[in-house]
């Protein structure tokens, strides 16, 4: 006969191995779905918005060139098919690092921190499923922008695998990171400020509208220390254009700079920084 607990003594852990695979998959799934809740907002609309991007561009280049606008413009060699990694990696990368921000700060701000501390999941496992929902989210957003913009450059993808490896490791870096933010904003400004005076200045000065060779020597030598120019040099590869850092290279620093960052926040998780009063 198997002797009966006591009353009052604790229950015994529960073990859910080395992965509690439904308790991430059930965070993934809950801000994945958040995410396509606001579908006209977060999957149409950036696109809307790259397309004005390319439309100005497209009437300044057309009054710049006269005549030879048009192959200027499209077609291999082209001023847009020099434009379109760069702005497909922008829309990618910044919906990534949107979705877990904003997810994190509006729990801070209507006070349900709970719903992090308190599931029974590792920091880590916390950490992967805001990073994996923001990696999800700014894929399936870049998706309807890259078809848009290689329609519109009448070109195609020299090398499909390499961009779906760029734009997923790049995703998951800007996740990873956008995820630190998420953990260090209390309320909404500083949210904002984020992406207004760090995120988009230095996605613009990578590489998006122009080569980073252009830039003044000192400011140039400053964005090769960003992870996000190697993004778009390798996806501007991808493309079939020329790049200026080699893709193993690129892929690598992708990788190893997510890997950290993804640490930095299940460490801070773990330490309930910003998450415990």
């Amino acid at each position: 006969m198997t002797a009966s607990r006591p009353a009052g003594a604790a229950r015994p852990v529960r073990h859910f191995g080395a992965v509690h695979w439904l308790g991430l998959a059930t965070l993934f799934r809950r801000e994945f779905r958040a995410y396509l809740k606001d579908w006209p907002e977060t999957v149409i609309a950036p696109t809307f918005s790259t397309l004005l991007y390319v439309a100005v561009f497209a009437v300044a280049s057309g009054e710049a060139m006269g005549e030879n606008s048009a192959v200027a413009w499209a077609g291999p060699g082209g001023l847009l098919p020099f434009l379109a990694p760069g702005l497909v990696v922008y829309v990618v990368l910044l919906r990534a690092a949107e979705t877990p921000v904003y997810s994190l700060t509006f729990l801070k701000v209507e006070r349900l921190v709970g719903d992090i501390l308190m599931p029974p999941l590792a920091a880590w496992e916390v950490a992967a499923g805001y990073a994996l929902a923001g990696t999800a989210s700014g894929l399936v957003t870049g998706l309807p922008c890259l078809i848009a913009l290689l329609l519109a450059a009448g070109t195609g993808v020299a090398d499909p695998l390499l961009l779906a490896l760029v734009l997923l490791l790049g995703a998951f870096l800007l996740a990873a990171a956008g995820t630190l933010v998420g953990l260090w904003a209390q309320k909404w400004d500083q949210a904002a400020a984020f992406f207004g005076f760090l995120l988009i200045p230095v996605t613009f000065l990578s590489g998006v509208f122009a080569p980073v060779a252009l830039l003044p020597g000192p400011l140039a030598a400053v964005v090769a220390l960003n992870p996000v120019y190697y993004a778009i040099d390798a996806a501007r590869i991808a493309f079939g254009g020329a790049g200026a850092e080699a893709v193993g290279l690129s892929l690598a620093i992708l990788a190893g700079s997510g890997a950290v960052l993804w640490a930095c926040a299940a460490l801070l998780i773990a330490r309930g920084w910003r998450l415990k009063p």
